[in-house]
């Protein structure tokens, strides 16, 4: 039996290498590039300030996933050497999926095309792996958030009840599907 191999593609065992780079998001200039662990207590804070002053993950979650950065990928999007953004994403080896673990905006820069472009960044990014699909989970209260995935091609594939612990709301599964007539978008 012969195993599938596309040259262009990196195996599934580890995440290609990520290149920092300079991007324009509605005629404003960022930094966008892979966090780091000495980028840990900004996340937190930036968690702080979506989430009401109660951060989701703790220390030991962001040092978990830095910690891996073969199956993970952390980018933070900085302006002015101010992080002010950052998406996450595991990759999953044995079902080929990248899985969008957390994302967050200040508040200030919400609703400015950050939230899309780190988005679309990690899909660019994914499309360099042989990885099949993307997933996610949002509140199924975070319509902004929902809506922004949907634009984005994520179709709703179920809801997990309870999934989050905080007040046991429960959570809209989401998926990208690649397929060989998208590998190029």
């Amino acid at each position: 039996m012969f195993l599938k191999f596309r040259k262009s593609k990196h195996l599934l065992n580890s995440l290609p290498k990520y290149t920092e780079k300079v991007v324009d998001v509605q005629g404003t200039t960022f930094l966008l590039r892979r966090a780091t662990m000495s980028d840990i207590d900004m996340l937190i804070k930036i968690e702080e300030a979506v989430y009401n002053g109660s951060a989701p993950w703790l220390l030991r979650d962001f040092v978990s996933e830095l910690s891996r950065p073969h199956v993970r990928l952390y980018l933070v999007i900085e302006r002015r050497g101010q992080i002010v953004g950052f998406a996450g994403a595991a990759l999953r080896t044995d079902i080929h999926d990248m899985h969008i673990t957390n994302i967050a905006v200040l508040p200030v820069w919400q609703n400015s095309g950050l939230g899309t472009m780190l988005m679309q960044e990690l899909k660019l990014f994914t499309k360099k792996t042989d990885v099949s699909s993307m997933t996610l989970e949002a509140r199924v209260s975070n319509i902004g958030a929902l809506a922004l995935y949907e634009r984005l091609g994520y179709k709703q594939t179920g809801i997990k009840k309870g999934y989050y612990l905080d007040n046991r709301e429960d959570a809209v599964s989401m998926a990208l599907h690649f397929d060989d007539s998208t590998s190029n978008n």
